[in-house]
């Protein structure tokens, strides 16, 4: 890693990121990203090396059974917790100590993932005695200082097709997102919203605000268009419905935001079944409308 950013902390223990990397603590079907409870570290596209997020000592690393998957343990300070480390095939042995960024292996294309999943590192904090299962994951308290949008407008007017594949496009705004936010916001009044996550093909999100206490009008409006879980020092949770997004009238599976990556994932129902081209413009209305939050606009 060159330059880190603390993103997260749980039970004593920090977690950081490249400066560079993108992250999400939502985008992910899985029990542990429906209660802020783990952390997904991208690296930047292209990259295959891991690096650690934390300093500590390796506890266990190896392969798990019956999958090509990998598991790391290690173990930071003097707590009786762990971080558990997947998706990345270990360089490292027990007893190696580690500093923060040092390499820990390559990253691994896992039988968890969907066909759109970028490569990425899974987080959790974790007890010594209990650091694989699915459950029981420490809550994670978020570090990282949202940055808004300046002027008038929280959102972009539209986006462009910068890259496309057989798996996803990327969509770059005409407007730069800040760092460590999302491209895609709603706004109340001056208060701005970052939209986190995979709609809806996920069924869940969260929105990010730098607000810790949401007014109460502001979750009132939001519940006309989705159910909220739990909020939590300016972290909305929410569960949505599996809709079928049109995009300039196709259907698509989905979108994907992660914070501190300024692109949008758009994703389609099946493997090169995308009908969208490099340098096709998108309007921000029209994807909030494809995941149904036309009732925010």
């Amino acid at each position: 890693m060159n330059t880190v950013i603390n993103i997260a902390e749980s039970h004593g223990i920090e977690l950081y990121s490249d400066y560079e990397w993108f992250f999400s603590f939502t985008n992910s079907p899985y029990y542990s990203h429906k209660q802020l409870s783990s952390i997904d570290i991208y690296p930047k596209r292209g990259v295959t090396s891991a690096c650690s997020p934390v300093e500590g000592t390796v506890i266990e690393a190896r392969k798990l059974k019956l999958m090509e998957d990998y598991f790391l343990a290690i173990k930071s300070g003097n707590r009786e917790t762990c971080v558990k480390i997947l998706h990345v095939k270990p360089a490292v042995q027990i007893g190696d100590h580690l500093n923060l960024g040092d390499e820990i292996g390559q990253f691994v294309w896992s039988p968890f993932f969907d066909f759109w999943t970028d490569l990425h590192m899974h987080l959790e904090v974790r007890p010594l005695d209990d650091r694989l299962r699915a459950g029981g994951a420490y809550p994670i308290d978020p570090k990282f200082s949202l940055i808004k949008y300046s002027g008038k407008k929280n959102n972009p007017n539209s986006f462009r097709v910068e890259m496309k594949s057989d798996r996803y496009a990327l969509l770059t705004p005409n407007l730069k997102a800040p760092i460590l936010s999302t491209p895609l916001a709603l706004e109340f009044d001056d208060l701005q919203l970052f939209l986190e996550g995979g709609l809806p093909h996920y069924g869940h999100g969260a929105f990010w605000t730098p607000c810790k206490n949401v007014p109460k009008e502001i979750l009132e409006s939001l519940k006309r268009s989705i159910q909220i879980d739990f909020v939590r020092k300016g972290y909305i949770h929410f569960f949505c419905l599996n809709s079928k997004p049109v995009i300039k009238g196709d259907y698509y599976k989905g979108i994907g935001l992660y914070l501190n990556d300024p692109h949008i994932k758009i994703i389609p129902r099946r493997i090169g079944e995308l009908e969208l081209e490099v340098g096709d413009e998108i309007f921000c209305d029209e994807i909030l409308k494809s995941i149904r939050f036309q009732l925010l606009l």
